[in-house]
């Protein structure tokens, strides 16, 4: 007696041999006979699958094969919904568009593929496990859980405190304090509602975070998308003559810092007292107006204004002289700090490459408008 599967298959069969002989007998030529062999390949793999069927008899169980009634196929419990399928086509979206784009987007790809292959193969495992269906998805918790709560909760604080920066960064300098202010305190006020109304329901107080964390994430994206605000960098003392050569206060003077903590490894501490500089060198009794440096060792030089003016200290590393296609190019390095306000203090931190004895000018340490100097020595 036909299954039936294998009356289906069997019908299949019989419809592509039909289709075979009426393509042949109606058509000619190059394209009629390819059409053709390709029905036959058809005809071929429905064959195969007819007879592997009527072998299998559809995988019927005999009703005298008590047995088999409940250890067959059919008998067990059909596999439980999963939505990590969804998830592995998202991670091989991501590989294909990583490929072609950014190497972080197909990285990302090759870790959700990873986590899809544990959890599916687990998940397939522990439905097998037993045939008590709550013992196998406990016993499924009991392995994943440990490892799935803290990278899902650190995932969800990454995305939640990403789209936080997005917003801050995208929304005015002065409105930004404001805004902080008004979620904080929205957030305090959720918390107060939810501790003296115990009575809340559990799926309520999900629902409401929930779609606060989509709000903040979704406005976030938005953002990032249009991109921060236009952020202008601090001016900052980078070598220029045209600023360590004054007094003149300018953009990187203003807030500057007047005082420095406690420092470890001081090579000398330069003092501004009464129009004159003096240096005090670690290790050394007494003022000295010669200091001595390690060449390519980090030496801190720590500044004190002891006068009413704001002045910047500047080390001037010497002259050096350097010959490029016929042309001759001096060199003359020099490196300061910011103004410093009277009783403040400042750090010059110096790397000296050369020794002094390669510089047509000696190494000084000095103050724009005040004739004393401080002599630096690098051997």
């Amino acid at each position: 007696m036909f299954t039936t599967g294998s009356k289906l298959f069997l019908g299949a069969t019989s419809l592509a041999i039909a289709a075979v002989l009426v393509l042949g007998i109606t058509n000619g030529g190059a394209v009629g006979w390819t059409a053709t062999i390709s029905l036959l390949g058809a005809v071929v793999a429905l064959a195969f699958l007819t007879g592997v069927n009527f072998y299998t008899r559809d995988s019927n169980v005999s009703s005298m094969d008590a047995q088999a009634t409940t250890t067959s196929a059919a008998a067990q419990s059909a596999p439980t919904r999963s939505f990590w399928p969804i998830f592995g086509a998202v991670g091989v979206a991501l590989v294909a568009v990583g490929l072609v784009t950014e190497p972080i987007v197909f990285k990302a790809g090759v870790v959700v593929l990873i986590a899809v292959m544990v959890e599916w193969m687990v998940l397939a495992w522990s439905e097998r496990a037993s045939a008590d269906a709550a013992y196998n998805a406990s016993l499924r918790k009991r392995l994943l859980n440990p490892l799935e709560f803290p990278v899902i909760g650190a995932v969800g604080l990454g995305v939640l405190i990403y789209s936080f920066s997005r917003i801050m960064l995208f929304i005015s300098k002065s409105t930004g304090p404001a805004i902080f202010g008004i979620i904080a305190a929205l957030v305090l006020f959720g918390g107060v509602l939810f501790a003296y109304s115990p009575g809340v329901k559990k799926g309520v107080a999900i629902g409401l975070c929930t779609i606060a964390a989509l709000g903040l994430v979704s406005t976030g994206a938005v953002m990032a998308i249009d991109g921060q605000r236009d952020i202008e960098a601090h001016e900052v003392i980078a070598n220029d003559p045209s600023i360590c050569t004054s007094n003149d206060e300018t953009e990187a003077d203003e807030d500057a810092s007047q005082t420095v903590a406690a420092k470890a490894n001081l090579a000398a501490i330069v003092t501004l007292e009464n129009g004159q500089l003096t240096a005090h060198e670690v290790g050394v009794s007494g003022a000295v107006t010669t200091i001595t440096l390690q060449r390519g060792n980090q030496s801190n030089i720590l500044f004190m204004n002891k006068d009413d003016e704001d002045v910047r200290l500047v080390a001037h590393l010497g002259a050096f002289t350097t010959v490029a296609n016929g042309t001759t190019t001096v060199q003359k390095p020099l490196t300061c700090t910011t103004l410093v306000e009277q009783d403040g203090e400042q750090l010059m931190s110096l790397r000296i490459a050369q020794s002094s004895v390669a510089s047509s000018e000696p190494y000084t340490l000095a103050v724009p408008g005040i004739d004393s100097a401080i002599t630096i020595e690098v051997p």
